[in-house]
Order: structure tokens, then sequence, then C-alpha cells
């Protein structure tokens, strides 16, 4: 058995694949590998599939986020490292019960949770339908 991967860029509803080596390229922050969405933030979907003859044959995982390009279509490193701390405290979380003194209560985690919920949104019906019709034409 084979694992193959495809990227999507989602705007509402709408999707528009990615190739391998783009995603790869912005990945690697030497080129501008996404011109055409300079100066925004993005919501990418990642599918990871198992591949049968050549052609996917089961959704294994679908992972979106969102991902901040800068004007010169590299990806904003400073935006991803926030991402990766969000992601190391979901997985070590540093206290179980948030600190107290008072009347003032640490929501730390909390604010955290949101902003994790914010750059991992979830997957409209219609883009999900796209991206399914896209790996399974």
């Amino acid at each position: 058995m084979s694992i193959g991967y495809r990227v999507f860029v989602v705007e509402e509803d709408t999707i528009f694949p990615i190739a391998q080596k783009t995603f790869t390229a912005l990945y690697s922050g030497k080129v501008g590998a996404l011109p055409k969405f300079a100066g925004q933030t993005i919501q990418i979907a990642v599918v990871l599939y198992t591949v049968q003859q050549r052609k996917p044959e089961t959704i294994i995982q679908l992972d979106c986020g969102r991902v901040r390009i800068l004007d010169d279509g590299t990806i904003n490193e400073k935006y991803e490292h926030e991402g990766l701390h969000l992601a190391a405290n979901r997985l070590w979380p540093l206290e179980a019960n948030p600190k107290s003194s008072g009347n003032v209560v640490d929501a730390t985690a909390r604010f955290e949770e949101r902003q994790w919920d914010q750059r991992h949104p979830k997957l409209s019906g219609p883009a999900l339908k796209r991206i399914l019709n896209a790996l399974f034409k």
C-alpha cells in the first residue's frame, strides 16, 4: 500500500489545487511560491490518502490550517512559529489548573484554545465535496 497527499487552498467554498512541488517550495522559504495569494492569510487543506493503482483509494486524514503569506509570496515564519507554540502547548500543557489570584483567573489556556480553533477552521460542506470530487473523479 502506498500513501499520497494533495494540497488545496480553500477560499470559502472554492478550492485551488496546489502542486506538491509548490507546497514544498512554500515551506522551504527560499522562493515566493504563492504570489497569487501575496499579503493574505489563506486556508490550506492537506489530504492524506492510500493509493491503489496510482489513484486515491481511502482518505486517511484531512487537515486544515491557516497560513499567512507575505507580500513576496513566501510564508510568514513568525506566524508559523506561533502556530507551533500553540501545538506544543496542546500536547504538553504546563499546568492542569489555571492559576488564580483573588478575583483574577489565568485564562491563557482558553485564549490559546480559541486561537487554535481560529487557525484550524472546519471545512464547509461544499468545499469538502469539491475536494472529494477532485480526488475521486
